[in-house]
C-alpha cells in the first residue's frame, strides 16, 4: 500500500508540474503575440493564470475584456506655458493573440470561452474557429458579446459549431429591443433597420404555413383511409387511449430531426423609433414614407412577438397612419395580442 501510495504522488507531482509549464507557457506566449499584433495582453487573464499556477490547477475558464482605463487626475489651468508631450496610441487587447496561444499551447481544458466588449474581425473569427475545430478541443460555452460581428465573419465562425462536438451553449448578444430614438434615420433608414427582420418573420410565417398544411393533410389522408375501412373518420375516445398507449411503448432514442431543435431567436418584442424623420414632410413625401410604413404595418399584422413600435413625432400623416391601425385590426382578429 505504501509503494502505492507513493507512486500516486510522484504521478501527481509530475501531473502539477506539467499543468504549471503549460500555464506558464501560455503566458509567455500571450505576451509575445499581443506584442505582434501591437495590443496588450488582459490583465483579468493574466491575473487568472497566475493564480492557477499557484493553486495548481488547469484553465478552465477564460474571460477576454478590455483592460480598465486609468481615471485622470483633474489638472489646474496656469498661466505658465508647459512642454507638449508627445501623445502616444493607447494599446487595446485583442483576441486573436490568446487565440493563438491557445492553439499553440494545444490547450484541451478549456470548458468556458467569453470575450466581452473587444471588436472581433474577421481574422479572429477564423483563429477562433480553427481552435473550435480541434479535435482535443472541449470547450462548451462560447459567449461574445459586444463584439461588433459582422455577417461574414460570423459566418466563418459558424462553421466550426457544429464540428466542435462539446459546444452547448452559444451567446451571441442577440438584442431582442431595439430603442433608436432621436437617430434622424429618415424613411430609408428606417426602412433598412426592419427589412431584414421582416423577410425573417414572413419566413417564419410561411413555414408554419407550410407544417399546418401538411400536418391537415396528412389527418385528411387518414380519415380517407379510415372510411374505406368502415371505420368512422375520427379516432373514438378508447381508440385515441389506446394510440397515446402504444406511442408511450414504442418511445425510443431517435436522431435529433430540425423539429426537436430549440427555436431560434429571440424575435424582435420592441421597436423604438422615437423622432426619426420618419415623414411626408418633404418633396413626394407620401411615396416615401409609405415604403417603411408599409414595412411597419405588415410587421403588426404577421409577427407574434412583436410587443412594442414607437414612432411618435414622426409626422406619417392621416394615410399612413389609417395603414397602421388596419394592421392593428388584422392582428386583433389573428389574435396574436
Amino acid at each position: 500500500m505504501a509503494k502505492g501510495k507513493k507512486k500516486s504522488k510522484k504521478k501527481d507531482a509530475a501531473l502539477l508540474e506539467q499543468n504549471a509549464q503549460l500555464l506558464r507557457r501560455i503566458l509567455k506566449l500571450y505576451d509575445q503575440y499581443s506584442t505582434e499584433q501591437n495590443s496588450v495582453t488582459c490583465t483579468e487573464v493574466t491575473k487568472t493564470i497566475r493564480l492557477l499556477i499557484e493553486e495548481g490547477e488547469s484553465l478552465t475558464r477564460v474571460f477576454l475584456r478590455p483592460n480598465p482605463q486609468k481615471a485622470i487626475k483633474h489638472v489646474e489651468v496656469t498661466d505658465e506655458p508647459k512642454p507638449v508631450a508627445e501623445a502616444f496610441p493607447i494599446l487595446q487587447t485583442c483576441v486573436r493573440p490568446f487565440v493563438r496561444t491557445l492553439s499553440t499551447c494545444e490547450v484541451n481544458t478549456l470548458k468556458v470561452f467569453a470575450v466581452w466588449n473587444i471588436c472581433m474581425d474577421l481574422l479572429d473569427c477564423i483563429d477562433l474557429g480553427l481552435y473550435l475545430k480541434r479535435p482535443t478541443t472541449i470547450v462548451q460555452t462560447l459567449s461574445l458579446k459586444d463584439c461588433l460581428l459582422q455577417p461574414e465573419p460570423l459566418y466563418r465562425l459558424s462553421t466550426s459549431f457544429s464540428i466542435c462536438r462539446t459546444l452547448r451553449i452559444l451567446n451571441l448578444d442577440y438584442n431582442d429591443e431595439i430603442y433608436l430614438d432621436g437617430n434622424h434615420f429618415g424613411c430609408q433608414g428606417a426602412f433598412d433597420i426592419i427589412k431584414l427582420l421582416l423577410l425573417d418573420c414572413e419566413k417564419f410565417l410561411l413555414d408554419k404555413q407550410d407544417k399546418l398544411r401538411v400536418e391537415i393533410e396528412l389527418k385528411e389522408q387518414e380519415a380517407l383511409l379510415r372510411e374505406r375501412q368502415g371505420l368512422p373518420r375520427e379516432l373514438t375516445e378508447s381508440e385515441k387511449k389506446e394510440e397515446k398507449k402504444k406511442k408511450k411503448k414504442k418511445k425510443k432514442k431517435k436522431k435529433l430531426t430540425l423539429d426537436d431543435m430549440p427555436p431560434f431567436g429571440p424575435f424582435v418584442t420592441k421597436i423604438h423609433l422615437f423622432d426619426n424623420d420618419i415623414d411626408c414632410l418633404q418633396p413626394d413625401g407620401f411615396a416615401i414614407v409609405q415604403q417603411p410604413i408599409n414595412a411597419f404595418a405588415r410587421l403588426i399584422e404577421i409577427s407574434e412577438e412583436l410587443e412594442e413600435l414607437d414612432l411618435d413625432e414622426n409626422v406619417i400623416g392621416h394615410v399612413c397612419g389609417g395603414i397602421i391601425l388596419d394592421a392593428l385590426k388584422k392582428r386583433k382578429e389573428s389574435k396574436y395580442r
